[in-house]
């Protein structure tokens, strides 16, 4: 009699864990960006008006944001290998809860100026940066994809985050007075969040797929196009000998200083000429839900059409919704929908773009550091770009100067990027023919016996 062998039943397959770590990524972003970056420009006109402060010495609180993010990115390679990712982040929560306590006590200048600095050290380590490290370590194909969706999350987190803190800060009936200040109670609510949040994060974030046993996703499985798909790249001393490393980092700064600027001044300018304050949250709703199919899409793009095709669309982008802005009105109020939608899709520039631009016009070996490098130049373009635009209306009363400017700024950066994309690309073709060349040196040189071996 034929005894039949026991089938043994099948293991169900485990959740690769890199898509915990994606999601927790996409968790810190909407809630740090989202509540820690993008209702600042609601607090402004509260806080100046409540306190009695200048826009132009309060908007020195973005100059300390930015200074220190930006100091930061410039040594982030040597710190996350000294600190790791994880370490990093829990710090920068502490910073953000840190700010926001701060803040919510303020009455003077230096204060926020204080809270405005532990903002900087935890976005510079709980956003683009961080996240860029964390995806070029857990995939290895379709980075611009998954970093679309996880910096996506910055709109999501915006669209929440928006009638939230203006009902904080303006209560029902759209009122603030000295006597009752609840921009305060909005720092508070965030302090909190930012807390809940930040355990969450680090208690499921991990570095690298090495510290759960298992490989980047992807690594067996390269991409069909060279697209999003890593390649080694230069040394990093030979990257500082590439004339196109000082024209895309001053074309990144540029961008900083062009979009940071748009978002400081947009919304007090909606204020200032007359808008509706619920017509405000409407538009800044829709672009907050804009922003984040931008990102995405704008990654999705990147993997299939490459740097230069998807960073002009996003520049185009910015220039038309800053043109339709310097000719907005009250009178011409509706202006402000297609203004807000057109110009999310040139916001991917300061965010999504620049990991992948890096990763793509330098490769794997000199990320982290060219990375932070960059970073640290759009940074440094947005606290030159916040607090001269707050300058200029302190000098004007008006930001409908500054917009134009920033306009030029958008048209003139856009160009000198496309220009030394242009040169890498030459440059990037001309070093992999040499490096093919030297592989099949090597390969030919090569005893006979070990080759066989």
């Amino acid at each position: 009699m034929e005894i039949k062998e026991t089938e043994q039943p099948r293991k169900r397959k485990k959740l690769y864990y890199g898509w915990l770590v994606f999601g927790v990524s996409f968790l810190m972003v909407l809630v740090t960006l989202g509540f820690g970056s993008s209702p600042k420009g609601t607090y402004l006109k509260a806080i100046t008006e409540s306190l009695g402060l200048s826009r132009g010495g309060f908007s020195v609180n973005d100059l300390m944001r930015y200074v220190v993010t930006a100091v930061l990115n410039f040594f982030f390679g040597a710190m996350v290998r000294k600190l790791k990712a994880r370490r990093m982040i829990a710090l920068g929560f502490l910073s953000l809860v840190l700010s926001s306590v701060i803040n919510g006590f303020a009455t003077d200048y230096w204060h926020f100026y204080l809270g405005g600095a532990l903002l900087g050290a935890g976005l510079a380590w709980t956003t683009t940066t961080i996240v860029g490290f964390v995806v070029e370590n857990w995939f290895t194909n379709n980075k611009g994809t998954m970093m679309g969706i996880i910096l996506a999350a910055n709109g999501l987190g915006g669209f929440l985050s928006e009638p939230i803190v203006t009902k904080l800060i303006y209560g029902v009936d759209g009122n603030l007075s000295e006597a009752n200040a609840r921009w305060r109670l909005a720092y508070f609510v965030t302090a909190i969040l930012f807390a809940v949040v930040g355990v969450i994060v680090v208690l499921i974030i991990r570095d690298h797929p090495k510290e759960k046993g298992l490989e980047p996703l992807g690594q067996d499985k390269p991409a069909a196009k060279k697209r999003g798909a890593s390649w080694n790249g230069y040394e990093l001393k030979d990257v500082y000998k590439k004339p196109f490393f000082y024209i895309s980092g001053l074309a990144v700064f540029a961008i900083g200083f062009t979009l940071q600027s748009l978002a400081t001044v947009a919304k007090p300018y909606m204020y200032d000429i007359g808008i509706p304050k619920d017509m405000v949250i409407r538009v800044y709703m829709l672009g907050n839900i804009v922003l984040m199919f931008a990102k995405m899409g704008f990654g999705f793009l990147f993997d299939r059409l490459g740097i230069r095709i998807t960073y002009a669309l996003c520049a185009v982008s910015g220039a038309i919704g800053l043109f339709i802005l310097y000719l907005v009105t009250p009178g011409s109020s509706w202006a402000l929908f297609p203004y807000i939608v057109i110009s999310n899709f040139g916001y991917p520039l300061e965010t999504v773009m620049i990991p992948l631009l890096v990763a793509e016009l330098f490769g794997r070996k000199p990320f982290s550091h060219v990375m932070g490098y960059y970073l640290a130049f759009n940074y440094l373009g947005f606290a030159t770009g916040s607090v001269i635009s707050n300058l200029s209306y302190d000098a004007r009363g008006t930001y409908r100067y500054m917009i134009f400017v920033l306009f030029v700024s958008m048209l003139v950066s856009s160009t000198v990027a496309e220009i030394s994309m242009a040169i890498a690309k030459r440059d990037r073709k001309k070093f992999e023919a040499e490096e093919a060349a030297k592989a099949e040196q090597a390969a030919v040189s090569e005893p006979a016996g070990r080759r066989d071996r």
